[in-house]
């Protein structure tokens, strides 16, 4: 029995964790010393279902132990830190919420669509509520949850299946030709050339604007033309965090015209005499820096707001990712 009472009139619980597949030898985890037969038998559901995962028919599973599950599987992957960042989010600002007090080994495709009716509710931080887009990359998380759960053999079935996408409308591709470019291009003013510099990098290369915060010199080979892309910067939680690009095909080589490999030499010596005190590795330095702190995402989206602001009426400010087109 894993619960038993010890001479001093204590508790102790023992165990079993099976046979060692190597030695044959029974694996045990053993505590004593509890004050109470309740404690021990709580400590002992608590040790079986997070440390052996052994979850029996009558305990209910919550939401953040199949979540620690997930983690488990993403630490065991390798996953994203940008993936494994947008799920935390997920899960502590709404499953964590909606599913407090929920026995996840019972949850149903009922519940599963009224928790996606109420996530279509909940206030977005670029005001209204989330949309559908929004919602649906939420549920994919979701999905991914009770994959585990059948993996780990807590449920023999995913209440997310057969639940189709919410409907959502794709936004109409824009972008600039030629002509406009130069019109935006004109907008800058002389002490805002990293920003510049940056839209002039997403406009000749088409790279996505994480792509672009993350290049160094390093990834610059001006003798030969071109820029590898290798990595892509985010930011969260007051950080820069510097990760693989988002697909395998994204690992790619882009080819720069000769005007603008002239104006990237010439800016490049213009960097290493601004910052030639604060690094021994001018190669290590963002492009875009003329500070020794790199430019980020929310540097740009408050440049962002400047700039629109200049617009004239004739020409639109399209999205970083728009670019690309």
């Amino acid at each position: 029995m894993a619960v038993t009472r010890q001479q001093n009139k204590k508790w102790k619980v023992d165990i079993s964790d099976g046979y060692d597949a190597v030695t044959g030898e029974q694996k045990r985890h053993r505590k004593t010393d509890f004050k109470t037969r309740k404690e021990a038998e709580r400590y002992e559901a608590d040790y079986r279902i997070n440390k052996l995962h052994q979850v029996r028919h009558k305990d209910k599973v919550s939401v953040s132990y199949l979540y620690s599950l997930v983690q488990e599987e993403d630490e065991l992957r390798g996953n994203k830190r940008g993936t494994i960042d947008s799920q935390e989010s997920y899960y502590r600002v709404y499953m964590s919420k909606y599913f407090k007090n929920a026995d996840m080994r019972a949850v149903s495709v009922t519940d599963i669509k009224e928790y996606r009716n109420w996530l279509k509710n909940q206030p977005s931080v670029k005001g209204g509520t989330l949309t559908n887009s929004h919602v649906n990359q939420q549920m994919i998380f979701v999905h991914k949850m009770f994959d585990v759960a059948i993996a780990n053999r807590i449920r023999q079935d995913n209440p997310c299946n057969g639940l189709r996408r919410l409907p959502h409308q794709h936004k109409e591709m824009a972008y600039y030709t030629p002509d406009q470019f130069k019109q935006f291009d004109s907008l800058f003013e002389e002490h805002e050339y990293p920003f510049q510099l940056l839209y002039r990098v997403l406009m000749y290369t088409g790279m996505r604007i994480g792509e672009a915060l993350a290049l160094t010199w390093q990834h610059v080979n001006l003798e030969e033309s071109y820029i590898d892309v290798k990595y892509s910067a985010y930011y969260r939680k007051g950080q820069v965090h510097i990760g693989t690009v988002k697909t395998t095909q994204s690992n790619r080589r882009i080819y720069i015209h000769r005007a603008f490999v002239e104006e990237l030499k010439h800016w490049k010596e213009k960097q290493h005499k601004l910052l030639n005190e604060f690094t021994d590795n001018p190669n290590s330095l963002q492009l875009f820096q003329s500070t020794p702190e790199v430019l980020t995402s929310p540097n740009v989206s408050n440049f962002r707001v400047l700039l629109k602001k200049r617009m004239p009426k004739n020409l639109k400010l399209i999205r970083n990712h728009d670019f690309r087109h």
